[in-house]
């Protein structure tokens, strides 16, 4: 097959991105071109990939000096349009942007995918309902409840280099949060848990103190001791923190479409202990692989037996279910379908003229 992925130019899609979507991109693209499929990404210029690179700018927009926002987004319209414009190189484009691409895919024949990586707000829900009959494909079951009313073809959970996220039997003493430190997060709540099961919590994660949630709900708690907080882990120290630690907190405050640390985590032997909220009670076998919770009592008391879980079933569920491979198969299976089924509408379209 000939595929093209398409990802904002914001950031720089690789394999060890911080940001989970270029990461995703990365690492879906270069498992594709290692079953013998040729890829042409479409991403920022200074993107690690093993596909063919195209792109409107050196680098990503982020990084580049003076650029104001106006005019990061028209890089971004440029980026999608030389998509567009090359579509009929391609068999099947798979786009990774919630709804702007919307705007270019059906003026094309070649057929679109698209993944909603981000959040749809009040304001995009009914631009993007206007495109409800696309193509889409969920990362869980949970994500479709936001949005049912779009044709969801295919659900395909996240993978994970479990080479990379390795096995580690042997946890040190702390327990962690990893993240973004965000009120949707549930920070707050991994330290209260954490304070009331009396064990040692690491908080690794971008902080925004211009939001006041960090002033107002986490700095005060932050001892050096018992909750400490080590800022925004870079890849391979967020790799560490996961294999060491005794349990990933995840108790967000929102439908969480996925999350990506979890299988991270669990790759790592590293159970999870989540609130019953979007994608968590998919992505975390309840006793097996950690504890899927109501509350912040039920997480204390997930914490207290957190050595019931076995590591080596954490690890062993990760392998099976979320592993890079398995993804990267699954998109394959899509797209060979989509392929198929567009080409036999338009052969009988054709016919029939």
């Amino acid at each position: 097959m000939k595929i093209a992925q398409l990802v904002s130019n914001l950031h720089s899609a690789s394999p060890l991105a911080n940001y989970a979507i270029y990461s995703h991109v990365a690492w879906l693209t270069n498992g594709l071109v290692e079953l013998g499929h040729s890829v042409d990404l479409f991403a920022a210029g200074d993107s690690q990939t093993k596909g063919e690179l195209s792109s409107v700018t050196p680098e990503s927009t982020y990084t580049i000096p003076d650029m104001t926002e106006d005019i990061k987004k028209h890089y971004v319209h440029l980026l999608i349009s030389k998509c567009y414009n090359r579509a009929k190189e391609v068999d099947i484009i798979h786009s990774h942007f919630n709804l702007l691409s919307s705007f270019y895919s059906n003026i094309v024949c070649t057929p679109t995918v698209q993944s909603i990586h981000s959040p749809v707000n009040e304001n995009v829900r009914p631009l993007l309902s206007q495109f409800k009959n696309n193509r889409y494909i969920s990362f869980s079951l949970a994500q479709r409840k936001a949005l049912p009313e779009l044709n969801w073809i295919a659900n395909i959970y996240h993978g994970v280099d479990t080479d990379l996220f390795s096995y580690n039997p042997d946890p040190l003493d702390y327990f962690l949060f990893l993240g973004r430190v965000t009120e949707d997060k549930g920070v707050h709540l991994a330290i209260e848990a954490a304070k009331a099961a009396n064990v040692p919590l690491i908080i690794a994660g971008k902080s925004y103190p211009t939001e006041g949630y960090w002033h107002g709900k986490i700095e005060e708690h932050i001892d050096g001791k018992m909750i400490r907080y080590v800022g925004e882990a870079d890849f391979e120290k967020k790799i560490e923190w996961l294999k060491k630690a005794k349990c990933l907190l995840m108790p967000v405050q929102w439908e969480e479409p996925f999350g990506m640390v979890m299988i991270e985590a669990m790759a790592c032997g590293t159970p999870v202990v989540g609130f019953k909220r979007g994608s968590i009670p998919e992505v975390v076998a309840d006793r097996k692989t950690g504890y899927v919770v109501e509350n912040v009592s039920e997480m204390v008391e997930a914490i207290k037996n957190i050595d019931k879980i076995s590591r080596q079933e954490t690890r062993k569920r990760a392998e099976i279910y979320f592993s890079v491979e398995k993804m990267v198969s699954g998109y394959a299976k899509v797209y060979q379908r989509v392929i198929e089924e567009h080409k036999f509408r338009e052969d009988k379209k054709n016919n029939k003229s």
